[in-house]
């Protein structure tokens, strides 16, 4: 997931440069670069979040052996991105706003390439397919763990993975 968000950041911020280096950009371009911009702050702000969170408490652990691993992993994967996508939600609405307005209006033409290129990183398969199987885990097991304050916002999911990996080794 943090390549992922790496890889949106990167590719967000190379297609403002892109149309930065263009010239004279018209308004409906100068619009969603701030968007964008205003998206890719978020994003770093969201990761700082995570990155300054400690890792769980030991009855948090506890609570997360109590049920199968793949079904925790998936659980920490999916909740971690869904809270990083809360922490953005502001933005991206702002910007799917955007892209929509652009995209009923005269401009469009102008923006085209830049909205065809943003809105792969927006709307992607792999959201989908994560929110999916979340919610093929046990409702029991995802309601119980989504009212931990500690899942409650980004947090790190990679390091809390790798300590349950390494209390199952022999």
């Amino acid at each position: 997931m943090r390549i992922r968000k790496s890889a949106i950041l990167l590719c967000l911020g190379l297609l403002a440069a892109a149309c930065q280096a263009g010239g004279g950009d018209s308004d409906a371009q100068r619009y969603i670069q701030s968007d964008i911009k205003q998206l890719e702050a978020a994003i770093v702000r969201c990761d700082e979040i995570a990155a300054n969170k400690a890792m769980p408490s030991p009855e948090i652990f506890q609570l997360l052996r109590q049920y199968e691993y793949e079904d925790v992993r998936v659980f920490l994967i999916t909740r971690n991105a869904a809270m990083s996508e809360e922490c953005q939600k502001p933005h991206l609405t702002e910007l799917a706003y955007t892209i929509g307005m652009l995209e009923a209006s005269t401009a469009y033409a102008e923006v085209e390439d830049l909205i065809s290129s943003v809105k792969p990183l927006m709307y992607g398969k792999e959201t989908w397919a994560l929110k999916e199987r979340y919610f093929q885990l046990p409702e029991t097991m995802r309601k119980a763990l989504e009212s931990i304050p500690y899942f409650q916002e980004p947090f790190r999911d990679i390091p809390i993975i790798e300590e349950l990996e390494s209390a199952n080794r022999p």
